[in-house]
């Protein structure tokens, strides 16, 4: 395991039929990390859901660590298939999480939102 995070999520959006698909937009409005880092998940960020088959994960948004450093956060893909990518400062403490493979859990339920764990993986290209 690489990270947990709880996150908080404000009330689903319907977009509906788009070109990708049908779409559902859940806010990002707060959060907690734990693991190898920990931290805070800044609100501001969404969930940008395809509903239509195969549905799929479309998340951005904001880690800030509780030693003051902000990584970018996109977690997506299929159920049973997430793959998250971070992008953190390249002179700073997280930089080995811009070039690290992860894969992410699908979304459980979390405290006033869902759960996440992120790992580590060596399977990736």
């Amino acid at each position: 395991m690489l990270i947990t995070e709880n996150v908080t999520l404000g009330p689903s959006q319907s977009v509906g039929s788009s070109k990708r698909g049908t779409r559902n937009i859940i806010p990002i409005t707060g959060g907690t990390l734990s693991g190898r880092l920990t931290g805070k998940i800044l609100m501001g960020g969404a969930d940008y859901q395809i509903l239509s088959p195969p549905a799929a994960i479309d998340a951005h948004y904001l880690w800030q660590t509780d030693d003051g450093e902000i990584i970018i956060v996109r977690n997506g893909g299929s159920f049973g298939g997430l793959v998250p990518t971070f992008e953190a400062r390249l002179d700073g403490p997280y930089a080995y999480l811009n070039t690290g493979r992860y894969l992410s859990s699908n979304p459980g339920r979390g405290e006033g939102g869902v759960a996440l764990t992120f790992f580590e993986s060596t399977h990736l290209r």
